[in-house]
């Protein structure tokens, strides 16, 4: 009987199968009709991650898609980051993770987490602004910006 050769046989059926299903589908659009990408970053269809070294990207994405920004910041010392977002993005959480989570750091900072819903298609922008609240703008302050095109 020839069963390892078949064993073998059914084996490697099942994995073209598998291959040709995960190619299956129409995926994320975008004008230019490639994948879509982040700063050269590929991006998982249906969730974004950004942080400080997206500033000034472009990303197109499917609305609904969830996007995560993810930026250092340290409210110790008085500066938080102010986020602002067009109307077709929806913030649907806020969160600071300190960096120590021990707690025996005093004045640790951390990275201020955002989730943000792509809700309504068209350019939409995030931008955020690190400053303290007491403190005039002056327009020197560090910012983020994202242009964000919700297909």
């Amino acid at each position: 009987m020839n069963f390892p050769l078949t064993f073998m046989g059914m084996g490697i059926l099942c994995l073209a199968a598998l291959v040709v299903a995960g190619c299956i589908g129409t995926g994320s659009q975008n004008p230019s009709g490639q994948t879509p990408t982040l700063t050269g970053t590929p991006v998982m269809v249906g969730h974004v991650v950004a942080t400080e070294s997206q500033n000034g990207a472009t990303v197109y994405v499917n609305r609904t898609t969830d996007i995560t920004l993810k930026l250092k910041e340290n409210p110790t010392t008085g500066y938080q980051w102010n986020l602002t977002v067009t109307p077709g993005l929806v913030i649907t959480n806020d969160t600071l993770i300190p960096s120590d989570t021990t707690g025996k750091l005093v004045g640790s900072g951390g990275t201020r987490v955002w989730e943000i819903n792509a809700a309504s298609t068209g350019t939409q922008m995030i931008h955020a602004v690190y400053i303290r609240s007491w403190e005039p703008v002056t327009g020197n302050e560090t910012a983020f910006s994202m242009t964000v095109i919700v297909q």
